[in-house]
């Protein structure tokens, strides 16, 4: 993870503008995650310690409940279900028998004994209709529903009031029928449609990752305008489509006048790993519609491990007179472990020309933090005459935790012949816990 300091400066200004590509990667991230089917598993198991860390009691009944819950962490779901079987037997009349009743049926459930499963969140209804545990029963049920293929029991929870429970229905639905799931969201993201914002997008996810056969036209009218957050969604999964149309329409949407939506096909065309993606990648990076859309192509380029990937930064670089392409080049460059990125950002660094790309290069190699990249550095501050990078070389020393790097700065620090260049290495060298740098500022102070 790269440091932020303050000094006088911080990251290179444009990396900042990277966090929209880095926004995308944790967004697509978070929507894999959020469209994997539904299992209340953490919330509940909060709950759970929670409730039992409530409960002051000592008693044998209050510690064979506890040794359940223990037993459910550590994921021995059927000795779980035994212990909470025993509580219920010996203690029928207890006040937390309607607990007991949902974490049996959640155990049985881990254990793919269904049917038995949900005979106790019956009796939980059944017997105790105003339970804490009702809700979670009533997810768990769905849940349930679902690998048991049993849509009635999904369906009527669609339209619960509860939005979680609903949201659960639905995931549930594809997993037990995918194309009556697909025919419910087509439904569901109607522009006349009350579903809430948080509905219509997990149904967006949920019919890109599960959807059959019907969903490749409804992702790509999505794709194609309407809800400008349903859109992206939409497009995110074309970019995870097999469907043969979705490529020719990530690639169409690629072009957009609407910066977003271009970046966030590009994206999608990132996550496929072939000639075709590469080749829409390297147009856009070399000649895309804006500087903006330019940058996010070179960055996803450069994700694509390789030596192919190193030849078209290069390419890009070598051809390229705007500065903060290049700086982006560098960025894309810096990410791969290939001796020839490395041999291209020394160079840079020593000779490149223009002071801003070469103070680039100096960070990105700096960012490296091993010893010979370091030695790079060090004897480039010796042999270099202008101040900016002489500054650049020193920042980076001072991001260093190596010996190396604490040593150049106490050299420059004393014997520079340059007053603020010392200054700036004092600095750092106060910014370290080393003993040695803080004597040798006890020194200079004196």
């Amino acid at each position: 993870m790269l440091k932020t300091i303050f000094y006088k400066k911080q990251l290179p200004p444009h990396t900042a503008k990277l966090s929209a590509s880095f926004a995308l990667l944790v967004i697509a991230i978070l929507t894999v995650t959020l469209s994997r089917p539904a299992d209340s598993s953490a919330q509940s198991l909060e709950k759970l310690n929670r409730f039992v860390q409530s409960t002051k009691a000592s008693d044998a009944a209050t510690q064979l409940f506890a040794q359940g819950r223990d037993l459910l962490q550590e994921r021995e779901y059927g000795d779980a279900a035994d212990r909470f079987k025993r509580f219920l037997n010996d203690y029928p009349r207890h006040k937390d028998v309607d607990a007991a009743l949902y974490w049996l049926a959640y155990s049985l459930t881990k254990i793919e004994r269904f049917a038995e499963a949900d005979r106790q969140i019956e009796r939980l209804f059944r017997d105790y209709p105003k339970s804490n545990w009702a809700d979670d029963a009533k997810s768990l049920r769905v849940q349930i529903a679902g690998q048991v293929r049993d849509t009635k029991t999904i369906t009527n929870e669609l339209d619960n009031d509860k939005l979680e429970i609903k949201l659960i229905a639905l995931q549930s639905l594809f997993q037990a029928d995918p194309e009556r799931g697909a025919a419910v969201v087509a439904d569901i993201i109607k522009p006349d449609s009350t579903a809430s914002p948080k509905m219509k997008e997990t149904a967006v996810m949920l019919l890109g990752q599960h959807g059959g056969t019907k969903s490749g036209d409804t992702l790509l009218a999505l794709a194609r305008g309407g809800d400008p957050k349903l859109q992206k969604t939409a497009i995110f999964w074309l970019g995870q489509s097999r469907d043969s149309r979705a490529f020719e329409a990530l690639q169409e949407l690629a072009g957009s006048a609407d910066l977003e939506v271009a970046k966030t096909a590009l994206f999608a065309i990132s996550q496929q790993n072939d000639e075709r993606a590469k080749q829409v990648l390297l147009k856009a990076a070399r000649s895309g519609q804006s500087a903006a859309l330019r940058r996010e192509a070179i960055f996803w380029l450069g994700q694509r491990g390789g030596d192919g990937a190193v030849d078209d930064l290069l390419q890009i670089y070598e051809s390229d007179s705007d500065v903060e392409i290049k700086k982006h080049v560098l960025f894309a460059l810096s990410q791969h472990d290939s001796p020839r990125a490395s041999a291209k950002l020394n160079e840079i660094a020593r000779s490149g020309g223009n002071v801003e790309v070469r103070k680039q290069a100096i960070f990105w190699i700096g960012q490296r933090g091993d010893e010979q990249t370091l030695q790079t550095l060090i004897q480039l501050y010796d042999s270099e005459s202008d101040a900016g990078i002489k500054d650049q070389l020193i920042f980076a020393f001072g991001q260093s935790h190596k010996k190396a790097a604490l040593t150049k700065l106490m050299q420059i620090a004393k014997s520079d012949s340059s007053t603020e260049m010392r200054k700036k290495a004092i600095f750092w060298l106060g910014q370290s816990k080393d003993p040695e740098a803080r004597k040798l500022i006890e020194e200079i102070l004196k």
